[in-house]
């Protein structure tokens, strides 16, 4: 016990040593992770709000350039410019002015302003700078002496569809709003930032106030000549001598223009910190000796004496032996109390034993049931926030396509009917074909055309207009502030991107019929614009029905040559075999035409059957077979849209049946069967047999003769079957 007591002093004095120079250790690493996230907060302080100042700029770099692009159409006059011009000023509250300067001095102002006689613009800094760049340049920020506000021109030269420069676009930009951002911007207690030019002139500086009379402040004015040296050059540790002020300049250079942005923060912003941690510790070891000492005190007195005493009798306890020794009590002292105590505690030692192991599980069960609940009830509230959200998004939009539907689109209408503006357009958009394609290849290929459409819609617009799905194949797109002119522009644009796609993806090719009508003048109401975008898109329908559809089968003839697993080669043999048969059985002309026709595109509807069942290598099962059983009836379907194709949609959908019956859709037998459909499945089998497929190689000319044989009368006709018998046997077959 003596060892013991004398161990825990010298434990004690021990801790007490390593706890100060722990804490020696930890001030001098928290002074210095403090100064290095002073630099860090400086740095990303000065990024980020770089990032904000660059945004700002780059959308009125943007509106001027959208100015440039405007004025660079020669069809506009000079009334039209200034309008647009003055229409773009009341649309951006920054600019002061915006005008164009004209290669051969005229000067187009939305303010109305005009130069005195013998001004030239083209010697004026803005025109000749972008003129030298040939890109949208910033010039240097002045104070305007009107209004008291720092001022940067933001100009643009303007092109010619010849590449011949014909004047500059500028505008008057007021950054009170960077001057703003800049001067608000508090880093830390004592941080701020400020913004400067190349040439030293202070632009944003907390408190600073300029004078019109005497233009922009020098930076040596605010700051001592080291500071400001630091400010100008690079990011680092700088001191303001005047104040004494230690501290962290970051430094950050602004796109597009000459200005640099620099954040200050002072070191004793974050030395707080440290110097709180040191006082708290200090406090701390005073009490700790204390108390340290009173415990010595207390321990000799009290508790080292008795406890040598009590020592014995706990020695006799033994748990692993017998739980029924009991500590002897002789008198009533503090130890005394403590080992009858100890006796109770021994009492109950055997029964929390014996319970120990089982609450433990009991505790593991609980735990686990616990857990479960709070995942089930965590699963639950996300799925309920994202049922939510989702069915808020669904109200509104278009589930297949994304995009606004009618309910939205009406609601709109309605909204902007009672406040309408002035010139609106409305365009709709139908597409041309789709139940075709939905009845040929399926709704899959529907639902993918619906969602190209719409994407393509999304890709002209750039963001702008509201566009919405409508009807099953119909799209309608309202357009405010959108004359006759851009409406019809945005239509062109859409037909060209359709012509774009249809040329990558030829399988599935997207026709669309257009209506487009402006209100460029108040009296119709947004409903009856409406109405006459609609009837515009049907009369487009009509006037383009017949082409759109023959081009639509033409397209899918494409597609069949893709898919087909007989090459050009091989198709006009087949026709060739057709038409000697046809010929030697005397068939007219006009059959013989609808012959070798049928011939070319009797598969047809094979663009109508799955990659996966058209292209497997092992035997199709039943349901497979049932799918590719239907492709007569989809060829037949695709030749009855196409006028030119019409003749022969009823011998496509024949082209399967038997002469015994058991042939597909119809079940027709014997001379049931169009001749032509005879004659094509013999030569069709024969061709067949002897190519390549995914399931099995080509067979022999004389086995497949053979297969043929056995076949006539159940199969194919008998006497058709002799006439190829004949030809094949005169070596006319190649």
């Amino acid at each position: 016990m003596y060892r013991l007591i004398r161990n825990l002093y010298i434990l004690t004095f021990i801790t007490i040593i390593i706890f100060v120079s722990g804490w020696a250790f930890q001030h001098h690493s928290t002074r210095r992770s403090l100064t290095v996230s002073a630099e860090k907060v400086a740095n990303l302080s000065a990024q980020s709000l770089c990032i904000e100042i660059n945004g700002w700029l780059a959308e009125r770099a943007r509106t001027i350039e959208a100015a440039a692009i405007f004025v660079s159409n020669s069809d506009w006059s000079e009334e039209q410019i200034v309008t647009y011009l003055a229409t773009l000023l009341d649309h951006n509250d920054t600019f002061s002015s915006i005008y164009f300067g004209t290669a051969d001095n005229r000067l187009f102002n939305a303010t109305g302003w005009q130069p005195p006689t013998g001004f030239d613009l083209r010697e004026r800094p803005w025109y000749k700078r972008a003129a030298e760049e040939g890109e949208t340049i910033f010039t240097e920020a002045f104070v305007n002496a009107s209004s008291d506000m720092i001022i940067v021109t933001v100009a643009r030269p303007v092109y010619s569809t010849g590449g011949e420069m014909v004047g500059v676009v500028g505008g008057d930009v007021s950054i009170y709003q960077i001057v703003n951002l800049v001067n608000n911007r508090e880093n830390s207690p004592g941080g701020y930032a400020f913004l400067f030019d190349n040439n030293n002139n202070l632009l944003a500086y907390p408190g600073l106030d300029y004078n019109p009379e005497a233009g922009l402040v020098g930076l040596d004015t605010v700051f001592n000549p080291a500071f400001a040296a630091g400010a100008e050059f690079s990011s680092g540790p700088v001191e303001q001598t005047e104040t004494s002020e230690a501290g962290y300049l970051a430094y950050q250079p602004v796109e597009l223009t000459d200005w640099h942005l620099a954040t200050f923060i002072p070191h004793s912003a974050f030395m707080q910190t440290a110097t709180r941690i040191t006082n708290e510790f200090i406090t701390a070891i005073v009490a700790t000796t204390l108390v340290f000492l009173l415990f010595v005190f207390y321990h000799n007195r009290y508790v080292h004496r008795p406890l040598l005493t009590f020592e014995h009798g706990i020695k006799q306890i033994d748990l692993q032996d017998t739980l029924d020794y009991r500590l002897p009590l002789k008198k009533n002292d503090e130890f005394s109390n403590l080992g009858l105590t100890i006796n109770r505690l021994l009492d109950k030692v055997q029964d929390y034993f014996e319970k120990l192991e089982e609450k433990e599980l009991s505790m593991k069960t609980a735990n686990r049931e616990l857990e479960e609940m709070i995942r089930q009830l965590t699963t639950t509230e996300e799925a309920l926030d994202y049922s939510e959200e989702k069915l808020y998004f669904l109200s509104y939009h278009d589930q297949l396509t994304g995009l606004y539907n009618r309910s939205y689109f009406e609601a709109k209408l309605g909204m902007l009917n009672g406040n309408p503006t002035h010139p609106t357009t409305v365009i709709f958009v139908d597409i041309d074909g789709l139940k075709l394609i939905n009845d040929t290849m399926g709704h899959a290929s529907g639902d993918r055309l619906l969602k190209v459409c719409a994407a393509l819609i999304r890709e002209t617009l750039q963001e702008t207009g509201i566009p919405a799905r409508v009807g099953g194949d119909e799209f309608a797109i309202i357009l405010p502030l959108t004359g006759r002119r851009e409406g019809d522009g945005i239509a062109r644009q859409l037909r060209t991107q359709t012509e774009l796609y249809n040329r990558q993806n030829s399988n599935l090719p997207l026709s669309v019929s257009i209506g487009v009508a402006s209100s460029d003048e108040e009296g119709g109401t947004l409903f009856a614009l409406t109405r006459q975008a609609e009837d515009l898109m049907f009369r487009d329908k009509l006037r383009r029905s017949s082409s759109a559809r023959n081009g639509l089968v033409r397209s899918l003839l494409a597609a069949l040559d893709e898919r087909s697993f007989s090459t050009d080669l091989v198709l006009d043999r087949q026709v060739d075999l057709c038409l000697m048969i046809g010929e030697k059985i005397n068939l007219s002309s006009s059959r013989l035409s609808n012959l070798a026709l049928l011939a070319q595109v009797h598969n047809l509807g094979i663009v109508g059957i799955p990659d996966k069942i058209l292209f497997k290598k092992e035997p199709l099962d039943h349901e497979e077979i049932k799918i590719m059983q239907k492709h007569p009836e989809i060829g037949f379907r695709i030749a009855s849209s196409s006028s030119d194709l019409t003749g022969v949609a009823d011998l496509i959908l024949r082209h399967h049946e038997r002469w015994d019956g058991s042939g597909y859709p119809l079940g027709l037998r014997g001379i049931e069967i169009p001749i032509e459909c005879r004659i094509l499945a013999i030569v069709d089998t024969y061709y067949a047999m002897t190519s390549n497929r995914p399931y099995r190689k080509a067979i022999s000319p004389i086995k497949t003769l053979e297969e043929i044989l056995k076949a006539s009368g159940t199969k194919f006709d008998p006497e058709i079957v002799q006439v190829f018998i004949a030809i094949h046997a005169a070596k006319k077959i190649s």
